[in-house]
């Protein structure tokens, strides 16, 4: 009986754990300008004409402590590049990461409410659509 009372109290800490963790959200700013705001988020990226072939990137933009940052990554893979610079002008939001070993800038221009233009490495053509999460 102790037992089944220990693993039971065990669960029910679990749960309460899992709980408190899902309510705390992350550090963010609430100062957002309208393009920051239509930028950070989630975003599917086709970049068109590698040299291996079209792909799919996932790039997602945060804002924390006041600056732009992110990751970006191959879509159906859990690793991810860093973002070793973000910033918004105008109605262009401009990242560059470090991939294969190069500096990658990528320039994306806002199409309409859900979707962006652009270029990779000023040699590939960039089309994206924004990921709506449910929350």
């Amino acid at each position: 009986m102790k037992t089944i009372s220990k693993m039971l109290m065990m669960v029910i800490l679990l749960i309460a754990g899992f709980t408190a963790n899902a309510q705390t959200a992350p550090a963010t700013d609430t100062n957002l300008t309208p393009m920051e705001q239509y930028f950070i988020g989630k975003w599917k990226l086709d970049v068109f004409g590698l040299p291996s072939g079209d792909g799919v990137m996932i790039l997602t933009l945060t804002k924390t402590d006041g600056v732009l940052g992110g990751t970006i990554g191959n879509e159906g893979t859990a690793e991810t590049l860093k973002l070793t610079k973000a910033e918004i002008k105008g109605n262009t939001l401009a990242v560059r990461f470090i991939g294969g070993g190069w500096d990658v800038p990528m320039y994306l221009d806002k199409k309409d409410e859900t979707s962006l233009v652009g270029s990779m490495n000023d040699m590939f053509d960039v089309e994206g659509k924004k990921i709506i999460e449910n929350k």
